[in-house]
């Protein structure tokens, strides 16, 4: 049954002070959304969590609440540490079904979008781009598509990472009813449930026609590549006034093309979103590995860097490979080539290190040169012999310097100082203001989300 947002407050409210399972102690409330009320606790050892608690209308539902319990442990089948870890799960003592999650600190992609001027620069919103990639690399090796990418369910925590939010709760949103109460929220930018689960602004065209043998990993990222578009438009992909008209849009328009409003961008990185924003799935990336790739070569070409012996990347082996062996942003910015392998080969290492090679033969044959000229006075033949230790000198100075194959960690994005509005600890579910924030009025601003 529907869930009234502002009485959903209300009991969230109340609870505040209680014990659950005399466990956890409920300190505040963190997050009202249409599933789920989330809270900051301690448990009685002083650790702090994140407690996500069904609203009790939906926990009635048998069928509901045994979904919710088992699709929050979605994220931990990721494997990644981009995916929001869940540690336990329980049901109060008035038959509420909760969550014991990860508890963050920092703010959504969203809210520092908006705080920015709804502008983020491409440096930016490409690293938020690159490490959401690798989650998504992780969560679609394993047959999990989140469904509902957008910057509200981005997470950027106070050092650097990227957190995605909600793995799995856009599956238990489909056994919800798809009519939300009139004025309960913000409907261009808030999840619909039912035939058209998802976020109306950010969904691909087969996900809007409820075409579900059709979504998969690439609508994933076309909802990756309408984030990256309003991140750095400040606009989204289609303009509906309604979610019926943004639906109809989604179904029958293509996107347009990022160069249309932002025509200072580089045409490396225009290229780039615009093949992820393709109508056609077979005309996106093939993958969320190949579509990272894409990402760094764009951005060398953006800063200027020769990229054109840098090998395809290989989708990698998640259970062996560490995450120190991807190349990340840094490596392009400093000049590196790009290498997905341990184990480069000769050609890769002439390709990459021609100069060394080169500096160094030119130093052996200078020193050759000198020796020889040596030899030939006779006020040299008179002094120790030199043949062994010039052979040395020869030999060391054509050694090539060693080669590198691990790539730096991805320097993450400086975090400004966070103003005091946002010094709080956020999780995800639907929308995420606290309840004793002021309501959102209603507004054509389809970011705007209501209490």
């Amino acid at each position: 049954m529907p869930v009234q947002l502002e009485a959903a407050a209300e009991r969230a409210r109340a609870r505040i002070g209680t014990l659950l399972k005399q466990k956890w102690r409920l300190d505040k409330v963190i997050g009202v959304g249409g599933m789920a009320v989330v809270y900051a606790a301690t448990h009685r050892n002083k650790k702090r969590a994140a407690i996500k608690m069904l609203h009790p209308e939906l926990s009635s539902d048998a069928t509901i609440r045994e979904r919710f319990l088992r699709e929050g442990y979605v994220a931990n089948s990721v494997g990644q540490k981009g995916a929001v870890t869940v540690d336990d799960d329980d049901v109060t003592e008035d038959g509420l079904a909760y969550l014991v999650m990860e508890l963050l600190d920092g703010e959504t992609i969203e809210q520092r979008w908006e705080r920015k001027g709804r502008l983020l620069s491409p440096h930016e919103a490409l690293s938020v781009a690159d490490q959401i990639l690798d989650t998504l690399a992780a969560a679609h090796a394993r047959g999990i598509v989140h469904r509902d990418l957008k910057p509200e369910n981005m997470f950027l925590t106070r050092d650097g990472a990227v957190k995605i939010l909600d793995f799995g709760i856009a599956r238990v949103r489909e056994l919800a009813r798809s009519e939300a109460p009139p004025g309960s929220s913000s409907p261009l930018t808030t999840t619909q449930a039912g035939s058209t689960m998802g976020t109306p602004a950010f969904m691909a065209p087969e996900q809007a026609r409820g075409r579900w043998d059709d979504v998969d990993g690439r609508t994933d990222l076309w909802s990756l590549g309408a984030t990256l578009y309003t991140l750095l438009t400040g606009e989204f992909v289609h303009k509906g006034e309604t979610v019926n008209e943004t639906l109809a849009l989604a179904v029958t328009r293509p996107a347009s093309s990022l160069g249309e409003l932002r025509t200072d961008l580089h045409p490396a990185l225009i290229r780039f979103v615009d093949k992820a924003l393709a109508y056609d799935r077979a005309a996106r990336f093939n993958d969320a590995a190949t579509m990272q790739h894409a990402l760094r070569v764009a951005y060398a070409e953006m800063e200027g860097h020769d990229v054109a012996n840098a090998p395809q990347l290989q989708v990698p082996d998640l259970e062996s490979i560490p995450s120190s062996r991807a190349v990340t942003l840094r490596n392009l910015t400093t000049g590196r080539g790009v290498t997905a392998s341990e184990q480069p080969t000769a050609i890769s290492i002439w390709h990459s290190h021609w100069r060394w090679f080169a500096l160094a033969g030119a130093l052996g044959f200078l020193i050759l040169v000198f020796l020889l000229f040596r030899g030939g006075d006779k006020a040299a033949t008179a002094a120790s012999p030199v043949p062994s230790e010039s052979a040395a000198a020869v030999s060391s100075s054509n050694a090539a310097p060693p080669v590198s194959v691990v790539a730096p960690e991805l320097k993450p994005v400086p975090l400004d100082e966070l103003p005091a509005e946002h010094r709080r600890t956020w999780h995800a579910d639907g929308t995420k203001r606290p309840a004793s924030g002021p309501p959102h009025k209603a507004s054509g601003d389809p970011f705007a989300r209501r209490q």
